[in-house]
């Protein structure tokens, strides 16, 4: 078996460890220490450096140039690419609303991609169908055509087309009559569904229904106070009942358009570094460097936004059949129709390593922004017992970064990532 010792980093598990070495035997963290070691095989001398678990990732929907939802396996396996050599070795990918057919194309290629791992890639825990079952009311960047209320015939096809591997559904719960969806998910969520997490998202719910849809299963906020009612202070709304509620994970997007850092920082506060799990909800261009990109984009001055080329629109991006909308980027993220009526923001551009960065500049520690970054997120999937941390025992997904969250080496799964 293979043996691969880092040396000499400042580790964080996420929380701060010191000075320390990590053996990795195989692909599995087999000691860490803070004592001498006479290291055997490969070394990685991490002196002036920072050792961090590897990132999760609770949404993205593409990277690297590629989208999710193409129905491709190759596509799948550059999305996983682009996010390891940028730190983020565990992924969850977004599926948004589209025909049954593409749906279930899409999750057959991320099962393929999670059964069968792409060496140089991130894990894929699973897939994430956001806003088939979502509100028409708050749909956002998906495609309204094709939100339905939450069924069971739907479900049961993704959740073959996935072969088990569906991780997360999202639902509006005031579309789910009398909770009946969300209660038999939950009920039989560990014996059939290999413990599904019932996430709420682009709901307009009320407080009152919100809350209800937590104590019937409901264990995850989508992307929260995008796609949500509240925040008005006379009528209350599923972002109440989020900040609200102690049995919630919420998930944050941390690119800083989506959500203003005045309230990212109150969401950490109101419900602490256990219930926060930072997301970045990007698209394809995330990892992409933006030369890339605008090579075949326009510059558009009065918008001051580039409008993207036809080869950075997917032929299976729902948002944008029949040239009805336009895609852009602004200040580093994603929009749909600026200056129209429709205009609105469709995801992110970053990496969550940036977003980690972010959140730090909010005035979080490093302890805390990893921690939302790491082990939060693993808890809430349910993976915990294998990633999210380093400790004896846990996937040797680890990585060194300077002391700007700048990625130097990424190692994952034991082997040491060429960048």
């Amino acid at each position: 078996m293979e043996t691969l010792t880092i040396v000499n980093g400042d580790i964080y598990t996420p929380t701060h460890y010191g000075q320390g070495s990590i053996v990795i035997q195989g692909n599995t963290i087999s000691t860490l220490t803070k004592d001498a070691l006479q290291p055997t095989g490969e070394v990685i001398d991490a002196s002036g450096y920072l050792v961090i678990p590897g990132l999760i990732d609770g949404l993205v929907h593409g990277g690297g140039g590629c989208d999710s939802m193409t129905g491709e396996v190759e596509d799948v396996a550059r999305i996983a690419r682009a996010h390891a050599r940028n730190g983020v070795t565990s992924l969850v990918l977004g599926i948004s609303s589209g025909s049954m057919a593409q749906i279930n194309d899409a999750l057959t290629a991320i099962a393929h991609v999670a059964d069968e791992p792409v060496v140089d890639g991130s894990r894929i825990l699973g897939s994430y169908v956001e806003g088939k079952f979502g509100s028409l009311a708050k749909n956002g960047a998906q495609n309204a055509k094709y939100i339905t209320p939450p069924n069971f015939e739907e479900f049961h096809a993704m959740w073959a087309a996935s072969d088990g591997t569906l991780k997360v559904i999202s639902v509006a719960p005031e579309n789910d009559e009398n909770l009946q969806f969300i209660k038999h998910l939950a009920a039989y969520g560990s014996d059939a569904y290999n413990d599904i997490i019932i996430a709420m998202g682009h709901t307009n719910a009320t407080y009152e229904q919100a809350m209800a849809a937590i104590d019937a299963g409901v264990t995850r906020a989508t992307h929260t106070y995008n796609g949500m009612s509240g925040m008005h202070h006379r009528a209350l709304g599923a972002i109440e009942a989020v900040l609200s509620h102690p049995d919630i994970h919420a998930e944050l997007i941390v690119d800083e358009h989506h959500v203003h850092p005045f309230w990212g920082s109150h969401l950490i506060q109101q419900k602490g570094i256990h219930a926060v799990g930072l997301i970045t909800d990007c698209t394809a261009l995330a990892g992409m460097p933006s030369e890339d990109w605008q090579t075949s984009a326009t510059y558009v001055p009065e918008i001051d936004a580039y409008r993207l080329g036809d080869d950075m629109i997917s032929e299976t991006d729902t948002a944008f059949e029949a040239g009805s909308t336009e895609k852009y980027i602004r200040n580093d993220a994603m929009w749909l129709d600026i200056g129209k009526p429709t205009e609105r923001l469709a995801g992110a551009t970053i990496t969550l390593m940036e977003g980690v960065r972010n959140v730090i500049n909010w005035g979080c520690s490093i302890e805390e922004a990893l921690t939302m970054a790491t082990v939060t997120p693993a808890q809430n999937l349910g993976v915990a017992a294998s990633v999210g941390s380093i400790a004896a025992g846990k996937a040797a997904d680890v990585v060194i970064v300077d002391a700007d969250l700048s990625v130097q080496d990424v190692i994952l799964r034991g082997k040491l990532l060429k960048t």
